[in-house]
């Protein structure tokens, strides 16, 4: 019937069969394993639902939680008791999506024991946080009525019935986070302004006497066109701050959002501008991360660099300032780096080089044979000519190794694509680093998901 459940359980008795050293008969050889009693109850039970109700499987859109049928241990006992099972029926009028949950009983079968009905034409996304701080998580379920219109809803499951504890709707994203710290997770919901009468808002939602009520709202900057992602992190005072990155109409920047007594601020939105000046940037790829993993985000602000050669016509080239924030929405300079997006790599300055006496430039002249390479020069009086003094290279093809080996050269990292590698020359200016310095500064860049539950 295609309603089958935990592959890997079946894929595990399968490879029990295939590898063991013991001779069966050939029959026994390619029956299929037999899963436990419990998952058949529960196969079971799925199935007569489905057939009660004439529903199929429904897809999650997006999060780390899109199975079908997803087993959880809701209670934190070390024991997957309930079963969480998307479904959508089609011949409903109305409340086609549902999430049916099965609890295990005593003797270890599963039984139906709530279902959950939302509105829309999917279900964007599940997250499971204990948000009354009882142990027990919670379910927070993202139903989409349209594109970029959600109803959120979290309920309470005790094993026997489920319970709602908020409903609202919304067009951008939500996140969870313990903003007070008080070990159980609250809500933040984050709203553009369609109207252009009001503000973009994020929505702090915490559990006050038995339900998930609206506590405080915070401005998010104007202008802002999305959510593009979100996370909770230190901020350099040992404040815990929530970092939202939106894109706006000038480019990207990152709200900071902090709780105090009087409830949720955006700690760097400017009044008078309405957006957050000192930590929008544009004209990078960077992100906000914590480059120099020291356990607080830095916000990207590029800087521009003069080019070596005006009239070249080659792309601009840039550093990057990583800010890190207090909670007051002061910034402070924690490094410089420059990035090449276009090679997958990049290089953390050394904190005694003059910058305003470096500038960078490509050279892809060889890019058909497989070489590509980032040039740094030596420039302190621009009235002469720049002085190459470090290049690095990002070398791919079949002969990239005897390439890396070429005089002057030394290896700086290598995958399975390229190998990186530089040519370092002091005699031009020496900038404090060595070989191995310059290995310990170098860094393939990594991809950065997105945190965000949209």
């Amino acid at each position: 019937m295609g309603r089958r459940i935990l592959l890997v359980i079946l894929g595990a008795a399968l490879g029990f069969v295939l590898s063991g050293c013991i001779f069966e008969p050939v029959d026994n050889l390619y029956a299929p394993p037999v899963l436990p009693q419990e998952y058949r109850d529960l196969q079971n039970a799925i199935d007569a639902t489905m057939n009660e109700l004439g529903a199929e499987y429904a897809t999650i859109n997006y999060g780390s939680n899109t199975s079908t049928i997803q087993l959880l241990d809701m209670d934190g006992d070390g024991e997957q008791e309930t079963a969480a099972v998307f479904l959508r029926v089609a011949a409903a009028e109305e409340k086609s999506m549902r999430v049916c949950l099965f609890g295990q009983g005593g003797d270890g079968t599963y039984r139906q024991a709530a279902m959950l009905a939302g509105d829309g034409t999917s279900i964007n996304s599940v997250v499971y946080e204990d948000l009354t701080g009882d142990g027990r998580r919670e379910i927070i379920v993202s139903w989409q009525l349209s594109t970029g219109v959600h109803i959120l809803e979290a309920y309470n499951f005790t094993g026997n019935s489920a319970n709602e504890l908020m409903h609202t709707t919304y067009n951008e994203a939500y996140t969870t986070v313990d903003l007070d710290e008080d070990g159980s997770q609250e809500l933040l919901v984050f709203q553009q302004d369609t109207t252009g009468e009001g503000y973009n808002l994020a929505e702090f939602y915490d559990y006050q006497n038995e339900v998930l009520t609206m506590a405080s709202t915070a401005p998010l900057s104007d202008g802002m066109k999305d959510v593009v992602r979100s996370e909770a992190g230190l901020l350099s005072d040992g404040r815990l701050g929530v970092y939202v990155t939106l894109e706006t109409e000038n480019g990207w920047l990152t709200d900071v959002l902090v709780l105090e007594r009087s409830g949720l601020r955006n700690v760097t939105r400017d009044e008078e501008s309405g957006v957050s000046l000192l930590t929008s940037w544009t004209n990078t790829e960077a992100v906000t991360t914590d480059i120099n993993s020291d356990g607080v985000p830095e916000i990207p602000r590029p800087q521009l660099l003069a080019p070596p050669d005006p009239e070249s016509g080659a792309a601009a080239q840039y550093l990057i300032y990583w800010q890190q924030m207090d909670s007051n929405g002061r910034g402070a300079t924690s490094g410089i780096t420059y990035h090449s997006f276009t090679d997958g790599w990049y290089l953390t300055l050394p904190n005694g080089w003059d910058i305003n006496n470096i500038t960078v430039a490509r050279d892809d002249s060889l890019s058909g044979r497989g070489e590509r390479s980032v040039v740094f020069y030596y420039w302190p009086d621009q009235e002469e000519e720049p002085k190459r003094f470090l290049t690095i290279y990002r070398l791919t093809g079949s002969n990239r190794t005897a390439r890396s080996k070429m005089p002057g050269r030394s290896i700086l990292h290598s995958d399975s694509n390229a190998i990186y590698c530089a040519s370092l020359d002091t005699r031009v200016w020496d900038c404090g680093l060595d070989e191995a310095g310059l290995g310990q500064r170098f860094n393939p860049i990594m991809a950065v998901w997105s945190t965000n539950n949209r």
